[in-house]
């Protein structure tokens, strides 16, 4: 215990046991001078007052000083609680090796770079193409991984960013031709999911890279160095131009942070 603690302590005994002396007191002065008149009707009624007015001041007293002091525990005891529970989760993430919970890269939806190896080249209509591909969970899937021709990911395109894209695409004067159209018009706009970034940067900057030997903790750490990365490339050695060995979204590493 320490110093406030202790004066805590002292004072809430010092107050519950002063304020019972003074109320057992002044109860007995009222019910003696009561009994001093002789009259049953006065000792009845100063009996009625002390229960009506003394007894509920002091139960107030004492369940006020009762209530900080089990709040105060129950308050630490919730502390303790939610720690103990991010140092599980902590631990759980750093004992969990990545490899064994990323999406193999032979599993993964992919657009493969044109010769040039420019993204700018990748066909508007291709890109429809492949977001109608129906992932592992049975819908379609939310976000199309990009290699180039060595199999390192060159960048991730999010739906939600490509409709964007496209929509601010179809506005200009002339609106592209979503037939013949490629990417290169689109990625010089800026980003709205972003601030500050164009699409081409969001598409191929907010990615993180890990070894395979790292742990989910390690992903997770290097997802949020990268400001609005939600994707993570596992590779032999976490360098960005080695072959992609598999991937790790945002999602599944909330999902394995969870309590």
């Amino acid at each position: 215990m320490n110093g406030t603690d202790d004066v805590r302590a002292k004072l809430g005994t010092r107050l519950v046991f002063w304020s019972t002396i003074a109320l057992t007191g002044l109860g007995a002065v009222i019910i003696v001078s009561a009994a001093i008149t002789g009259k049953p009707d006065t000792i009845m009624g100063a009996a009625q007052l002390l229960l009506s007015a003394l007894l509920p001041l002091f139960g107030t007293w004492v369940g006020t000083i009762l209530a900080f002091y089990y709040s105060k525990e129950n308050y630490e005891a919730a502390s303790q609680s939610t720690l103990d529970v991010v140092k599980s989760v902590g631990q759980r993430l750093r004992s969990t090796p990545v490899a064994s919970k990323m999406m193999p890269a032979s599993q993964v939806v992919v657009a493969q770079l044109p010769s040039d190896g420019s993204i700018g080249s990748l066909k508007v209509s291709d890109i429809e193409t492949k977001f109608d591909t129906v992932g592992g969970n049975g819908q379609k899937i939310s976000r199309l991984l990009i290699a180039n021709a060595t199999g390192a990911c060159a960048g991730i395109l999010h739906r939600s960013v490509f409709t964007e894209m496209l929509a601010e695409g179809l506005q200009d004067t002339p609106p592209i031709d979503v037939a013949t159209a490629t990417l290169s018009s689109l990625l010089t706009k800026e980003c709205r999911a972003s601030k500050g970034m164009t699409y081409g940067d969001f598409i191929q900057k907010t990615i993180a890279f890990v070894a395979q030997d790292k742990t989910v903790a390690d992903a997770k750490a290097a997802m949020e160095q990268i400001p609005g990365c939600q994707d993570v490339i596992v590779t032999k050695t976490g360098d960005k131009v080695e072959p992609m060995i598999g991937w790790l979204s945002n999602i599944d590493i909330s999902r394995l942070s969870a309590a």
